[in-house]
């Protein structure tokens, strides 16, 4: 499931089929789907406003997690009626007391449930969102960390306070000690990243993902002139 920042209307039908290739966003499409098939740790999408960025993020986030969460429910088309599994300790226990018994009913891998937990934020979103958790546990941050996927979207547009900097650096140092996938875009160039977050953490990014130049003409801006 995608938990964060709701997309809204606007994207509502945002995939990699809807968007536009061009030659100056070639590479950062093909870079976000390794990310979604899980052949990349990451991608940093860096470019100027209007350039697709916020649609290949939120396409990687529902191509992710299509392609990893499945329910029994949704699959089981063959008719056959679902078997219920006790919890796995009760399962374990059993196992050491007796032999298994082979002729019992035991669930196909197609037949369980699996599901993602994708965090999709827009970092002003986020900055909000770590405060107000700080006072209610603070789990948020746990969650950003250990998520099978972590797509953070317009970063550098967020008030930088010690507190989010902080949290912030304990999310990125944690996914890349640990080599879990991330995708990042931002209006910042890498300059502009390293004097923001500091070489800490784009020293990871730089050896961990894809750093990806988003060109092209606004395409808010191109529809308007095409009017």
């Amino acid at each position: 499931m995608i938990y964060g920042t709701k997309t809204g209307k606007r994207y509502a039908d945002t995939s990699f089929d809807t968007f536009e290739v061009f030659p100056s966003n070639r590479k950062a499409i093909e870079a976000c789907k390794r990310v979604a098939t899980g052949d990349s740790d990451g991608v940093v999408l860096c470019g100027p406003v209007g350039t697709g960025k916020s649609h290949l993020l939120i396409s990687t986030a529902r191509e992710f997690d299509r392609l990893r969460s499945y329910t029994p429910e949704e699959g089981n088309i063959s008719g056959e009626p679902m078997v219920k599994v006790p919890p796995i300790a009760e399962l374990l226990e059993r196992a050491s007391e007796a032999e298994v018994d082979l002729t019992a009913p035991y669930l196909t891998r197609a037949e369980i449930s699996r599901r993602t937990r994708v965090e999709y934020w827009m970092i002003l979103d986020l900055a909000k969102a770590l405060r107000a958790d700080a006072l209610d546990g603070g789990r948020l941050t746990e969650h950003c960390m250990q998520s099978d996927l972590l797509l953070l979207d317009d970063l550098g547009r967020e008030k930088l306070t010690d507190f989010v900097f902080q949290e912030f650096e304990r999310i990125i140092d944690f996914r890349y000690r640990n080599m879990l996938p991330i995708a990042v875009a931002t209006n910042m160039d890498p300059k502009g990243i390293m004097k923001q977050y500091d070489d800490h953490t784009w020293s990871r990014w730089a050896q961990s993902c894809e750093i990806v130049e988003v060109l092209g003409k606004d395409y808010r801006l191109r529809r308007h002139d095409e009017d």
